[in-house]
């Protein structure tokens, strides 16, 4: 059975399916057309940027009795109310930054035990790998180069650097710049 993960915690912690997951091959690209008066059609100014992406996922779940169905969608609820790492058991090295917002439907977990849920999580995936890089030994002068293994070029964003060694470390400099095929 192929589940989910998301908020810290998998779908297989609520008894819950996953009946389908509807994920877009392609996030929308974001329009950038502009109307002139007296221009017929519109002005098109490009751009590479993209909407977010939405993610609906049909669960089902499991219950032995009505006043447990009722506590276990209160669980999902909450589970489901906030911000974080969404990914799928069939491709556990991706992972969307994902928000829920659309409400879900008691009657419909109650009565027929499954439900939709629409996560919308920025356009694209990430590796969720990225987030450790260690080296050993740097020395003065040294240029580390982070690429993105991804099918879209993305920004980076370095949170911290950690010295373990014993030596200071000053001056470092971190600049951004583009790299070209």
């Amino acid at each position: 059975m192929i589940g989910f993960f998301f908020n810290n915690r998998h779908s297989k912690e609520f008894n819950l399916s996953l009946e389908d997951a509807h994920r877009p091959l392609l996030p929308e690209r974001r329009r950038n057309d502009y109307e002139i008066t007296g221009r017929n059609g519109t002005v098109n100014f490009g751009g590479e940027t993209y909407a977010t992406r939405q993610i609906t996922v049909d669960i089902a779940f499991i219950a032995d009795n009505v006043h447990n169905l009722q506590l276990l969608a209160r669980e999902i609820a909450h589970w489901l109310s906030g911000r974080g790492i969404l990914y799928f058991d069939d491709e556990p090295t991706r992972a969307y930054d994902a928000i829920v917002y659309n409400s879900i439907d008691t009657e419909q977990l109650i009565r027929f035990k499954r439900a939709s849920v629409v996560f919308e999580c920025q356009p694209f995936a990430k590796s969720i790998n990225f987030l450790q890089r260690a080296n050993q030994n740097i020395e003065s002068g040294h240029i580390e180069n982070i690429t993105s293994e991804g099918t879209h070029s993305t920004d980076s964003i370095i949170i911290f650097i950690t010295n373990n060694g014993e030596k200071d470390i000053s001056n470092i400099k971190i600049s951004r710049r583009a790299l070209t095929s």
